[in-house]
């Protein structure tokens, strides 16, 4: 095998018709990268939609149209097809060796494959990696990688066979609504009943607060539940539950209807709860 190689390399700068082969090699490869191209902004434009199927399928054609044009390209050269002969006809050592080589790489074009197959995410979707304490959002995916960008914008480039090993908390996975506590501590000498009134008119007509009753439960069930959740040292902790479309939005949805909750209970003279040092004697 290494012998044929020398004799191609040798061959190949005495060649006559270098000059010649070395254009039409270049000019094959200019015809895979248009073809590349065009078949990129077809697929954007026959497929709008970013999903994690269509996303590893066009990584897929891409990178067989590449490889057939480098092969394409490399039969400009009259002596690759003796170096190719070589290949195929040499030793099996050659290609356990490239077989031990791309092991890796294969597994994780399998586990993309598998990925794509069974999704247990789509782009786009909120996830956190378990193990790996990786929160952020799906954004690409490949033969080798998926790309995760987390809320500080940077991107996270983990190998397919290592997120199809992963423990994932998908927040968008069959229903994407998400849910968080609002919570607050008010004195015990307010007025209890109307905070929890307060409560559940701020976050119920919240323009981002989603209603999630059954149509059963419509009229049995209140629009925002308030709960008393405990009677603490300092006061009477009450929670209600703040539902919102995506888990994307639910944050600040949340930061919006505290800072109206602070307003109204001022106005209505509900007082919030302080926490204090105790004071220890020296």
């Amino acid at each position: 095998m290494a012998e044929a190689i020398n004799t191609f390399f040798q061959n190949l700068f005495e060649s006559d018709y270098f000059g010649w082969e070395l254009a039409r090699f270049c000019a094959k490869l200019l015809v895979a990268l248009v073809i590349t191209k065009i078949f990129r902004l077809i697929w954007r434009r026959a497929f709008t939609s970013d999903t994690i199927h269509l996303k590893f399928l066009k990584t897929v054609f891409s990178s067989l149209i590449w490889v057939a044009g480098i092969a394409f390209a490399l039969s400009s050269f009259s002596q690759f097809q003796d170096i190719a002969m070589a290949f195929f006809a040499g030793s099996g050592i050659a290609a356990l060796t490239i077989g031990l080589a791309a092991q890796e790489s294969l597994g994780n074009a399998f586990n993309g494959l598998f990925i794509s197959i069974f999704k247990p995410f789509e782009v786009g979707d909120r996830v956190h990696l378990v193990n790996a304490n990786i929160t952020g959002f799906i954004e690409d995916i490949s033969l080798r990688h998926t790309v995760i960008r987390t809320v500080m914008n940077s991107r996270i480039i983990i190998p397919n066979s290592v997120i199809n090993r992963e423990l994932i908390e998908n927040s968008n996975f069959c229903n994407p609504q998400a849910s968080a506590f609002v919570d607050v501590i008010i004195t015990f000498d307010s007025n209890i009943p109307l905070a929890c009134e307060i409560l559940a008119d701020v976050i119920g007509n919240h323009p981002d607060f989603v209603d999630t009753r059954t149509p059963e439960q419509l009229e049995t069930k209140p629009k925002v539940p308030v709960l008393l959740r405990a009677i603490g040292l300092h006061g009477a902790e009450l929670r209600a539950s703040m539902w919102t479309e995506t888990i994307a939005n639910n944050f600040a949805a949340c930061s919006d209807a505290r800072k109206t909750i602070v307003e109204e209970f001022e106005k209505n003279g509900i007082k919030l709860a302080t926490w204090k040092i105790p004071h220890v004697p020296m």
